[in-house]
């Protein structure tokens, strides 16, 4: 008898902490699915509501593709300056400005990279999965120990999937949770994705991203406190089982302020608000929440 209570004691759920009870309180009131993931870097306190429920991540997986492309650089495989030929079979739609520009012009890795973060370009994105591999992708992730974070395929590459077929038809391009998205932006930020070096480059490359919608939406951005991520935005693959596909917005980041750093995944899906514009309820809900995040850890 003894031994059932000690296997039912061991089982029994953690009791949610105060912020966390009071962020999922206020995705209660969220019409849609949404999972969170905070780790503050220096006490290692960690905010997880529905954090290891999977999601599609749209553009977010395209750090793990950064990700890859920094160890195929730092093996020798790649290099930054090296010249890769934009031809117009490479061009694909949605966000980005190569697919508006000729084909036969020569980008470097480097650019690419930029492009791929700061503007989230696609066409750039799929150049870059070119020279790496899906499966190289997700095979890192995997010696990461972050084996739900997975790139399906090239993007707007729909059903042409490289790998894990039946998962792509769900998630699309690529799929993660909230806590593997901020335990890989976590290692990049203490310097331990590839090395100290290619992390810090990681985390100015990020810096730039241009999308302010959900995470940096309601801090007080300035010298001290920053945003550096990669955010997230598409359509449900599938019909929900009223036959409504939903939004999902997704965004990532590490957050630096007076009192610290912290890293921070929100994740969202099937949002029956399906407009594309910063009024979304994901947005919103997902800014709201992250300023509760950001109050908690620096004592607001």
């Amino acid at each position: 008898m003894l031994e059932v209570l000690a296997v039912i004691t061991l089982a029994a759920p953690v009791p949610a902490t105060p912020i966390e009870a009071q962020i999922a309180a206020r995705l209660a009131a969220f019409q849609g699915r949404m999972g969170v993931a905070a780790i503050h870097l220096d006490s290692g306190e960690t905010i997880a509501v529905a954090a290891d429920e999977r999601f599609p991540t749209a553009s977010a997986i395209k750090t793990a593709v950064m990700v890859e492309v920094f160890h195929r650089v730092a093996a020798g495989r790649i290099r930054k300056d090296q010249l890769v030929t934009l031809t117009d079979e490479a061009k694909v739609g949605g966000s980005g400005v190569l697919h508006s520009l000729r084909g036969g012009g020569q980008h470097s890795v480097a650019d690419l990279l930029f492009l791929m973060v700061a503007l989230s370009d696609n066409t750039a994105t799929n150049m870059l999965i070119a020279l790496v591999g899906t499966k190289a992708v997700d095979d890192r992730m995997v010696d990461y120990g972050l084996p739900l974070t997975r790139l399906y395929r090239p993007t707007f590459r729909g059903g042409h999937p490289d790998v894990f077929p039946e998962e792509e038809r769900e998630f699309g391009l690529g799929s993660s949770t909230p806590r593997e998205a901020a335990r890989l932006l976590e290692r990049i930020a203490r310097g331990r994705a590839v090395s100290p070096e290619a992390s810090a480059d990681m985390v100015a490359l990020l810096g730039k991203q241009q999308n302010y919608t959900m995470i940096p939406r309601l801090l007080p951005v300035d010298d001290t406190t920053t945003y550096a991520g990669k955010s997230g935005q598409d359509d449900e693959k599938l019909p929900d089982a009223e036959g409504a596909k939903g939004a999902i917005r997704v965004d990532t980041g590490i957050v630096t302020t007076p009192r610290g750093r912290y890293v921070i995944a929100i994740f969202a899906r099937r949002g029956k608000d399906t407009r594309w514009t910063v009024d979304n309820a994901a947005l919103v809900t997902g800014a709201e929440v992250s300023k509760m995040v950001f109050d908690h850890f620096t004592g607001r």
